[in-house]
């Protein structure tokens, strides 16, 4: 686990080309969905980096997800904490690059996948490895948040609510209602 750190101090080690490969790295790979960039981005924010400490990046997660888009907005913050306003430029850039480039250049390429059946069982085994890393992060997640009864119970309803209730608005209601309950009994 990486040592507390606060905005002040992490924001001059934090250099904008560096929150920038930070940002391309988690925009290079969010393949089924933006869950699959956090080991990523929890490795450069909190461990190798130190930008800043874990109860930071779990409580960008936790915001992040009652926003729209929050790869992005999570990324935004991490850049923000690490190097300003700045370094949440560099961050976002980075993460949108990606998707830029590859609807500029690999439009062609794709369209021609689409017909490939060889592509679709790639594509398949890379769904595989996909649910299995989003399956890990949310387990080391889970071990170093759920702390207690109440937080437990939590994370249960949560499961229950999110599996049970398949509309759009489903997972910031979940999100917000656990925050304040959380304020209530945890606060």
């Amino acid at each position: 686990s990486s040592p507390d750190a606060s905005p002040e101090t992490v924001a001059a080690a934090a250099t904008p080309l560096l929150l920038l490969w930070a940002g391309l790295k988690a925009g290079l790979l969010p393949f089924g969905g933006a869950y699959t960039v956090i080991p990523f981005l929890r490795e450069d924010a909190v461990y190798r980096q130190q930008w800043m400490s874990d109860a930071q990046f779990l409580d960008g997660i936790g915001i992040s997800g009652v926003l729209p888009a929050p790869l992005v907005i999570f990324g935004t913050f991490i850049g923000y904490v690490a190097g300003g306003w700045i370094g949440a430029v560099a961050m976002t850039a980075g993460i949108f690059a990606p998707a830029f480039a590859f609807t500029v250049v690999g439009h062609g390429v794709f369209e021609r996948v689409v017909n490939h059946p060889p592509s679709h069982r790639f594509l398949d085994g890379v769904t595989a490895a996909v649910v299995g890393l989003i399956a890990a992060t949310a387990l080391g997640i889970a071990r170093e948040s759920l702390e207690g009864g109440t937080t437990v119970a939590l994370f249960v309803a949560a499961i229950a609510t999110l599996y049970m209730w398949k509309a759009k608005g489903a997972t910031p209601v979940a999100v917000l209602v656990a925050a304040l309950m959380g304020l209530l009994f945890l606060g």
